[in-house]
């Protein structure tokens, strides 16, 4: 079956609640110009995706809304492309709340400081959800 490079609705991180609960007893590691803050939920029976993620962009750091969008969407992009070697890593029964918050105070130079940022951090988280698997399945880390 094709891997399909998609991000529906139902993998955003949304309810306000959710936002909530991952900023009050998530844990987070920064991958700079990256900050991920993440937390293994249990899964419920309307839950469609094994992840979900939310995006932001301070706007401390970035006044204008369009530079503030054009980081998000990055984000959003490399998240998209790379999302799927962390999916086999997720517990059946749980789901994984991300948030990614870009912390750097200049425009990245294009798409690839960005994309390493999040390939990065996805490894890491990885092997902090699934330290065995990533010895036993060196294939599972994430080609830059």
């Amino acid at each position: 079956m094709a891997i399909r490079y998609t991000f529906k609705v139902y993998e955003r991180l949304k309810r306000e609640q959710h936002i909530n609960t991952l900023f009050l007893s998530g844990k987070a590691f920064s991958v700079f110009p990256v900050r991920l803050i993440y937390t293994l939920v249990p899964r419920t029976g309307d839950a469609l995706a094994p992840a979900q993620a939310g995006f932001s962009v301070p706007k401390k750091k970035f006044r204008s809304s369009v530079h503030r969008h054009r980081v998000r969407r990055l984000m959003v992009e490399a998240w998209r492309l790379h999302k799927h070697t962390l999916y086999p890593l997720i517990p059946a029964d749980k789901q994984l709340h991300l948030f990614f918050i870009f912390t750097d105070n200049r425009m990245p130079d294009g798409y690839e400081p960005v994309k390493e940022a999040i390939v990065k951090g996805l490894n890491k988280l990885g092997v902090i959800m699934n330290p065995q698997a990533q010895n036993e399945h060196p294939e599972t880390t994430i080609q830059t």
